[in-house]
Parts: structure tokens; sequence; C-alpha cells
């Protein structure tokens, strides 16, 4: 290590060596020139390590150091060629080393480098490069990542809970698996693809892991089962909970018609009783296709798509009728095989759901809006900057969108001879089934009024949908007051259902039982493990399209 005496002087190892400064200082424009040259007799040959004093002639190497008061600063090291005194050495002459201010051909001193490739690991190339020219150590971006890349792999001891997850490198082309140590809240290791073969081998590698979380890739199951069969695999209680909701949602996108009847309930007057009804009526396949032909060329053209999609559900129909299977139904019609699925599982032709806002069906901000509309202010700009005193972050457009409905109405209704006094707002159009899902599945303290009774009118009209509420608010139960009893009767209970969704979702979790199990008995989870992977989305962002794995690992694992 070489330290300062004085202002000017030598610089001291802790061996004793002293390399002698001159004290003749070169200022040129912004640049410092410090000569410098070291003051041992001799060296030793690096090839026979026989000692001489013989110098035969000297070189000056001219290296970027740490700046002075913002100032850049070169040293021009004087360095020695000695002769090798031993005869029988192949080096005639060699120079005497300096490893301890810069590597062999370096342009840069040690501690310079140090410095910029922990620059690079934290900011990159751009950003770092942006910083060092502050602090005036200016060098390009590409030099920093050369640096990061010439940095050696941070090693990490073997964890004993190991967290495993997916990572997009290119989303949807290329993927990677990250391994955290669930215990010190640490990246262990970046690996290339998401095959179960690059677990597998990791863990043979690494012997000692006793617990491995993870999703419920079957991929990382298979990889964790090859590689570490002792480890107890625990399944994350997340995506447990998120694989039930979801098939809430889909049972949800077959009920649309309820769903909306539902809504119009809702939206009615208070004082006009809404409809009983003690079943679900579905929609027949005739009555999907509106009768009237519409007046806009956007209804038009929304009326022709609805007509195809009618005619590709009764193609569906008719062939998975004939005995055809999901498959040869999807390469025959040339749609997608969740396509098919979904068409087999909805009792009619599923309709496209109308274009959302940012403001929610049925929420506080639609029922000031709808409350200000029939007050009689209908200026969509005066109504937005009241939302955003309510706290609203949308934008005016999202307003106008919102709106539009009853502006159509509100101008239809002028050339009447005797309009109504106030204007009848549209009805409520239903929430889509992914915002519907989680009214079902909150507290209904966590629900506005409006919300209360469309639950309460959803569930009543269809014990479809009211069985399979009743089934996900179970299964959360068991996974938040981790109740493994209930766990087996309630894939019992989901496999006996008339719900091809749930039956579906129990039987992939009987196929992976123990994690579940262990999901509801551990107390481990993959919650830090997605933390991280939001770090590294972070990270790759940061380097500007320039993310390969090499500089990536270097750059997480540092940080």
């Amino acid at each position: 290590m070489l330290v300062f005496v004085g202002s000017v002087g030598e610089h001291l190892r802790e061996d004793g060596e002293a390399t002698r400064v001159s004290d003749d200082l070169a200022p040129e424009g912004v640049r410092l020139n410090v000569p410098v040259a070291k003051t041992l007799a001799g060296a030793s040959c690096p090839h026979c390590g026989a000692y001489s004093e013989r110098v035969h002639s000297t070189y000056r190497r001219s290296l970027q150091d740490l700046p002075l008061q913002g100032v850049a600063v070169t040293l021009q090291v004087v360095v020695r060629r000695f002769r090798c005194g031993n005869e029988a050495c192949s080096r005639t002459t060699f120079a005497e080393p300096i490893s301890e201010i810069a590597a062999r051909r370096a342009q840069r001193t040690q501690r310079l480098a140090a410095t910029q490739t922990s620059v690079g690991l934290a900011l990159g190339g751009v950003g770092g490069a942006r910083l060092l020219r502050v602090l005036g150590e200016p060098t390009s971006a590409s030099t920093l990542l050369r640096l990061a890349r010439r940095a050696p792999v941070p090693k990490t001891p073997t964890p004993r809970v190991l967290g495993v997850d997916d990572w997009a490198l290119r989303k949807g082309h290329t993927y990677g698996t990250i391994l955290i140590d669930q215990e010190r809240h640490r990246p262990v290791a970046l690996l290339a693809g998401r095959e179960a073969s690059a677990l597998t081998q990791w863990l043979q590698e690494h012997p000692g892991v006793e617990v491995i979380t993870r999703d419920r890739a079957e991929a990382f199951a298979q990889g964790a089962a090859q590689g570490a069969p002792d480890a107890v695999q625990v399944a994350d209680r997340w995506h447990l909970f998120k694989n039930a909701s979801d098939a809430l949602e889909r049972v949800l996108q077959r009920h649309r018609t309820v769903m909306a009847q539902s809504a119009e309930a809702v939206s009615a007057p208070e004082d006009k009783a809404a409809p009983e009804v003690s079943t679900p009526r579905e929609v027949t396949p005739s009555e999907a296709v509106p009768s009237e032909a519409p007046t806009s060329a956007k209804a038009s053209l929304a009326a022709a798509r609805q007509a195809a999609r009618q005619t590709l559900y009764d193609d569906v129909q008719r062939l998975h009728a004939e005995g055809h299977s999901i498959y040869a139904i999807s390469e025959r019609l040339e749609v997608s095989r969740p396509t098919v699925r979904k068409y087999l599982r909805s009792p009619s032709c599923p309709q496209r759901a109308p274009r959302r806002t940012t403001i929610g069906t049925l929420s506080n901000m639609d029922s000031h809006l709808r409350a200000r509309w029939a007050q009689g202010c209908h200026d969509a700009k005066v109504l937005w900057e009241e939302l955003r005193g309510l706290g609203y972050g949308g934008s005016l457009r999202s307003v106008q969108r919102h709106v539009a409905s009853w502006s159509a109405e509100r101008r239809a209704g002028r050339g009447k001879r005797n309009p109504s006094p106030a204007p009848t707002l549209a009805p409520t159009s239903a929430p889509s089934p992914r915002v519907a899902r989680w009214w079902l599945i909150l507290p209904a303290e966590r629900l506005s009024a409006d919300q209360r009774r469309f639950v309460h009118d959803l569930v009543s009209r269809s014990d479809a949908v009211r069985t399979a509420r009743e089934l996900v608010v179970e299964f959360g139960r068991v996974l938040r007051e981790r109740d493994v009893r209930a766990l087996r009767p309630w894939l019992d209970a989901a496999e006996a259902c008339s719900h091809g969704e749930l039956r579906e979702l129990a039987a992939g979790l009987r196929r992976d039982l123990s994690a579940v199990e262990a999901a509801v008995t551990e107390p481990w989870s993959n919650g830090q493990t997605e933390g991280q992977v939001n770090k590294l989305k972070v990270l790759k962002r940061q380097c500007y399209g320039r993310a390969k794995l090499d500089l990536l690992e270097r750059r997480f694992l540092a940080a």
C-alpha cells in the first residue's frame, strides 16, 4: 500500500520499500504530471529469481492516478531495466516490477482501477462515466464495463435456505434462474436458462441446501428433486392463492351475463326493486348477437366481430360434439388451445368486455361523477378537477371517456318535446372478471356500499359463482391461518365441484402436495426472491441494453 509523506516526497510501502517522487510537479492544462521513480538499488529476475543491480536502461510509463482536488493526475513512472547475472537464465534483461502501483501493461494505477471498477459495478457504464467526469476521473462507458467484466465473481457461501425463481433477460425469448439466500437476503447466483438441468447442476455442485422455496413451476420442482433430493421444497403461498384467484376469474368469465344483471340491479334506483331471479339465466347463442343493425360504424364493426366469434364458438362446439380433441380443433380452426378450452367451458359465446377506464365501476370516484352528473354538471373538465381534489391521479381523457355514454344519452334527449328534468344515467356496466374476483374475495369492510350490493346480488343469482367464491375464500383461510388439517378436505371438495377450473387447480396441487403442505406449515416463502427479481430488473434497465449474463451477474452479486 502506498502513502504520501508530506505533500511531495516518497511513497512508502508496508515492507519498507520506497518510491521517490520528484519535487518538480509539472501541471499541464487540467492534468498534473507527477514524476515517480523507485529508490531500491536492484531487483530480482522474475524468471530465475537472481538478484541484480546492473542497470541496462530506463523507460517511462504514464499511469493515470486518482485526482488531486478535482485535477487529473498522471504518474510519470521511470522504470529501470536490469541485466540478469545468471548465465543459465534465458532472460538477458528484465524490468523492475511495479505491481504495487499498476498491473503489467496497465494505463492506470491499481487504486484508480479499483475505484472505477466499483463505480462500474454500482452504476454501469453510462451512469458511472457521468459520475466520474464530475469527480475528475473521466473515462468512457465502455472502459467501465470492461473493468466490471474483469472483476471476479463474488464468492458466496452455500445457503441453507435457497429461493429459486425465473427472470427474463429478454422477455418472451431468453430467461434465466435467480438463486437467493433466504436467511441472509442476498443473491447467490444467476443461471442461464430456466430448465431443470441448470438448477440440478448447481445444487449438485453446492451441497448443503436444506430448504428450497419456489413457485409452482414444474421445471424447478424437478430440478430441486434431482439436485437436492433430501431438501424440503416449499411452494410460495402468494402464488398458491394467485392460482386460486385466477381460477375464480375464469369462472366469472363464463358468467358475464349474470354479472351484467347484477350491475344493472345495483345501478337501479333503490326504491325500484330488483328483479327476483333464483337461478342465473344464460344467454343462448341466438341472443348473443344483436338483432338490430347498429347505427354507427364502430358499432357495426363490433357486431361483425361478435358474429365472427359466434361462428367460431359454434364450430368449436360442433367439432367437440363430433369427438375431436382440443388439439385437433385448434389445428383445424387455426386458433390457440386456450381459446378452444375457454369456448368449451363457456355455456354461451363470450362477448368482448367494454373498454375500461382508470375509474373503476362502482367505485367512490364513479359514485361522485354520477351524483354530480345528476345535479347538472356535464363539463368533463370540471368533473376531472373535482376528482383531482379527491385524490384521483388519472387524466382528463379518462374522465371524458368515462362519461361519454352519459353525454350521448343527454344529446339524444335534447330533441324530445318533453325531456326529463334530470338526465337518466346509463346503467352501470359490469366490472371485469379480474376486478370482480377481488370484490368476491376481499372482506366486506374493505368494499364500498355499491360493491357490497353487487357481490350480494351476484352470489344470490348464481349458485355456481357462490360455490366458487366459497372454495377460494376457504383456500385463502387455510393458507392464512396455516390450517394444514383442512387442506386435504378442501382438495376433495374442489375436485368434486362442477367447475373445471377449480378441479384443474386441485389436481395440480395434489401432484405437488408435499410442497403445498410445506407452504402451510413452514415459515418460509418466496417473497424475498420476488423482491430480488424486481431489483434485478432495475439493474438490467440501468445497463441500457448492455446487460449480458456475465456483466449482470457481477453487478447483481456486488450490489
